[in-house]
């Protein structure tokens, strides 16, 4: 199985639940200030953009790119919008993966300079923190009226009608899911 397309759909799959359930809040709740890491849904949707593009922009190879300024206060239309695109950029990148480029090490432009870092810890790096902030926006759904999705969940098959709709929308092929690596 690659683990990593596997995450990388999951993530997909969890962004849309997510942003799902935040579309029902109107523009005052989702800008409104709460108690988190980050003060707002708003701003937490924002940072895990802006985190889920800077680690793109890395691994596909972009050192120049990952200087550009990725943080963004969206409207949630436009966050959306773009978290789409970006969950799709991920499970390309994640899908062409083969076992041999997950210790290749790519460079990572840091405030103090640049590092090298290894494609499948910097991967399961990203996937920590998107579950992380996820579960933030979770924690504040709970103070509006609108009432948080079930995040926990990963392509089991017991489960499967539960979210046969979203998969139909995602154009999602659990085969994906589940298929083997095929190494060069």
């Amino acid at each position: 199985m690659n683990y990593f397309l596997a995450q990388a759909l999951n993530n997909q799959w969890a962004n849309h639940r997510l942003l799902g359930a935040c579309a029902q809040l109107n523009t005052a709740e989702y800008e409104a200030y709460r108690t988190s890491f980050f003060p707002s849904i708003q701003a937490t949707l924002c940072h895990i953009l802006e985190v889920d593009r800077y680690y793109l922009t890395a691994l596909e190879g972009d050192v120049d790119g990952q200087q550009r300024d990725f943080s963004e206060t969206l409207a949630f239309a436009d966050l959306k919008e773009n978290q789409g695109k970006t969950d799709h950029r991920l499970v390309a990148f994640c899908e062409v993966l083969r076992e041999t480029d997950l210790a290749r090490s790519i460079d990572l432009v840091r405030a103090d300079g640049r590092v090298r870092e290894r494609i499948d810890r910097l991967l399961l790096h990203l996937f920590e923190h998107q579950i992380h902030h996820r579960g933030q926006v979770h924690t504040m759904l709970s103070a509006t009226h609108v009432e948080p999705p079930q995040l926990d969940e990963f392509f089991l098959d017991c489960d499967r009608r539960f979210r046969e709709v979203e998969e139909q929308l995602l154009q999602l092929d659990e085969q994906r899911v589940w298929s083997e690596y095929h190494p060069i």
